[in-house]
This record gives structure tokens, sequence and C-alpha cells, in this order.
């Protein structure tokens, strides 16, 4: 407004000066020049919109994207036009948020992401509830969505054009890291989750695995409630009349809250509680590793499309630039941050297009002809969106760091098995059991 304002007095005076001079074209290119200097030029920069959670200080997956935005820019953008990130904070859910309250909360902040201008697609929704809500809105309006921490099966099976699992499913990520661990002589288990749908749904796939193939469920419980402590159960844990410590070889863990996971590994450790911790993608976190303390760390193991142990050049590069600018190695989170940048702009690059229906048939396509590579290996999607033909590792901390101990190729043939075959682990959809998926397991380690 006071631009304007200025913008307008000046010609006004101009506008006389012309009158009396005679020279009312050379005043008027003046005019134009000057309203060029207060009235900028439109904003033509792409957006490409992070969602992250509000619960974490400082974000290993947003410092990711950052690096990936500004290497994108410096190679001369997007089809010519310069990227910008948008970091949109979210809150996701928790045993004291009602689902109704998430479901709605996430339809609102979703919808005005839809509505940012310029906007290339989206990235990021650090939990399942919060993606596969988001999902719809992003799905029936066209928008390119890489969803790169939601794990649920249900993200990718609503037949979304436009939506992608940057992650193996919950399914398989339990298959996997059960297949570890009783691999490694684990047959005991605890198995503890928050009351989400992620944390139920995990734990079912963990226990069925685990049974279906040898293993024993000593116990199956919840992490808190509104009258028990983390205290609480851990007391009950050491003192109860079911078991001892003694009857059990290693926890599993899962809760859609860092913040209550690194309560649990914290109190467990002081307790004395100091054998394996088992758990998914989340575990192999610089947030809870910091929190925690590296040395009550060791036994804590996890998931990981990310191999930090046997890096390509490509990667080497990610990390050696990241801890320059960070002071600390990139976890699971940061890669994922890099790579689903690197994957939206090599989209572009391939389709020459900013089509979202268009990039995502490149991006499923790619599979069949060359696929992408990021710092997390080759990335490839099934028709339906959903990460394959990809490797999972499974990661465990040794007190120092972690390292990765075995490797898994998705998909093991679980698609083409008979259905006499298919083992109920708590979803119809769930691949049953394959000690045959592994491909190497470092014993011992």
């Amino acid at each position: 407004m006071i631009a304007g304002l200025l913008l307008l007095a000046f010609g006004l005076v101009l506008f006389t000066v012309s009158e009396v001079s005679g020279r009312s074209a050379i005043v008027s290119g003046l005019i134009e020049r000057v309203a060029a200097l207060i009235e900028p030029e439109p904003d033509d920069s792409l957006r490409l919109v992070a969602v992250f959670s509000r619960d974490v200080t400082d974000s290993t997956f947003i410092n990711g994207a950052r690096m990936a935005v500004a290497k994108v820019n410096a190679d001369g953008g997007i089809l010519g036009r310069e990227l910008k990130l948008d970091l949109i904070p979210e809150s996701g859910f928790t045993d004291q948020t009602a689902l109704e309250t998430t479901v709605s909360r996430t339809l609102k902040l979703s919808g005005e992401v839809a509505r940012t201008k310029n906007l290339l697609g989206v990235i990021g929704h650090e939990w399942s509830d919060t993606a596969v809500t988001a999902s719809s809105i992003y799905g029936r309006n066209d928008i390119l969505y890489v969803a790169t921490h939601a794990t649920a099966a249900a993200l990718t099976n609503h037949g979304f054009k436009t939506v992608f699992a940057l992650q193996p499913d919950n399914a398989s990520n339990a298959q996997m890291i059960a297949n570890y661990a009783l691999r490694q002589g684990m047959r005991r288990f605890l198995v503890l989750s928050d009351k989400s749908d992620y944390g139920k749904e995990c734990a079912s796939f963990f226990a069925a695995a685990i049974t279906s193939n040898g293993g024993e469920l000593v116990y199956r419980g919840y992490l808190s409630s509104g009258t028990q402590s983390m205290d609480q159960l851990l007391m009950f844990i050491l003192d109860n009349n079911l078991f001892k410590p003694s009857d059990f070889d290693a926890f599993f863990v899962v809760s859609s809250s860092i913040p209550e996971t690194v309560e649990f590994i914290k109190r467990s450790r002081y307790l004395g509680l100091d054998g394996p911790i088992l758990g998914m993608e989340y575990m192999f976190s610089a947030s809870i590793e910091k929190a925690v303390g590296k040395k009550d760390m060791k036994g804590v193991t996890g998931v990981s499309l990310y191999d930090r142990d046997a890096l390509s050049e490509r990667a080497l590069k990610f990390v050696s630039d990241f801890r320059e600018t960070y002071e600390h190695v990139p976890d699971l989170d940061a890669a994922l941050g890099y790579d689903a940048v690197t994957l939206v702009s090599d989209a572009t690059r391939r389709a020459e297009t900013l089509s979202p229906q268009k990039l995502s048939d490149t991006m499923k396509v790619a599979r069949y002809k060359t696929p992408f590579t990021g710092v997390t290996g080759p990335i490839a999607f099934d028709r339906n969106g959903l990460i394959t033909d990809t490797k999972v590792f499974v990661v465990r901390h040794d007190g120092e760091e972690f390292h990765t101990v075995g490797s898994y190729e998705i998909p093991a043939n679980w698609d083409n098995l008979d259905e006499g075959d298919q083992q109920k682990t708590g979803s119809d959809n769930a691949p049953p059991f394959k000690p045959g998926a592994l491909e190497q397991e470092k014993i011992g380690q």
C-alpha cells in the first residue's frame, strides 16, 4: 500500500513536469522503470513443501532436504526455475490425542498445503496416521506426494496415482527384524507398543513372525496408559509372578512417539535391563541417540533403507557434506530428506514437465529402464507407488554408533505365493515369514 502511494505521488510529480517540458514519452518510460524498482517481479520459484514433526527441535530430515535443495539450485534448479523448500510443522498421534482430532487437524493442514502457489510436490508427514490422511487430499488434487516416513500398508492401497511410499511397509520391516533376531539365537521376546495403529500393527506383525517360526511371546503389553508410568511398567517386568528377567532374550518396542521411546530405553538401562532392544525404522535416529546417550544405546537395533557402512561415492559425498555442515554423521531421516528432494528433481529432468501425472508415471516406469539412485541406493516403485526392488538393512548400535549387521531383499516373491501359504499376521496383506529373504548377515557383530 505504501509503495503504491509513493509510486502514485511520484507519477503525479513527473506528469506535471512532463506537461511543462513536453517530454511525456521520456517521463512515462521513467515511471515504468521506477515502478519496476518499487514493485518487484512476481516470484516464479517452485515450492516443495516438507511437513515435519514439531516435536523434533533439530530435524535431520529437514537438514537433509535443505542440502538437496541447495544442490538442485546450484545445478540449475527445476527446469530452469529456482526451487524453494517450505517448512510446515505438524503434530502427530499420541495416546493422549483422539484419532478424530488428528484426522481433522491433518485434513486442515494438508488442505492449506494443497493451495500453495507454484506447488511442485510434498514430502514428509512423519506418522502413518497423518500421512494416510493427507494422501487423500494430495491424491484427489493430483499433487505429487512422497511419503518419507509412513510405513502403513494403507498408504498405497487407495489407488492414488501421485502418492509414493519411500519406505517398505510395516509388514516387511517387522518380518525383517524378526528374521534377524531369530537367526541371532533370540527366542523369547517381550513385545511392547503404544496404542497407535502404527504401534499395534507392527507389534502384531512381529509377534506373528516369531511365534510361527519357533519363537516365544513371553509378554505382550503397552508402553504407557492413563494410570501406568514407564517406571511402573519396568517394575512389573522386573518383579511379577508371570516371568523373570532371565525368561526373555530381547524387547521389541514400537511407538509413534520418539520421547516415549527415549524414556523406555533410558529407564530400562537405568534399572539394569541391558539386553537387546529391537525396534522399527525410527530407531536409527540421531535424535534418539542424542537423548539417550551413546553408552545406553548399545544393543538398540532397528531397520533402515540406508547402509552407512557400505556407501556409494554419491553417499560418501553426502555424508561428508552433512558432517561438515551439521557436525555429526547423517541418520536415516537425513538420507530420506535428501533422497526425497533428489527423486522429485530427477523425475522432472527425465519427464521434462511439471505435470504430476507425468512425473508419477516417470517415477514408476524407471524401474524397468534406469532406476533412480539416491544416497540410500536404487529407488524403484511398483505401480501402486510402494518402494520395491530394494534392500532393507538391520542396524545395531554398539555403544558408539550404528552399524549394519544384516541386509534383506524387498520384495521376496510374497505376491506369488499360493493362498494356502499365507500366514495370518494381523493383516490380510501381510507377507509370511521367509528365512530365505535373508541375503547376508554378519553373525556375532
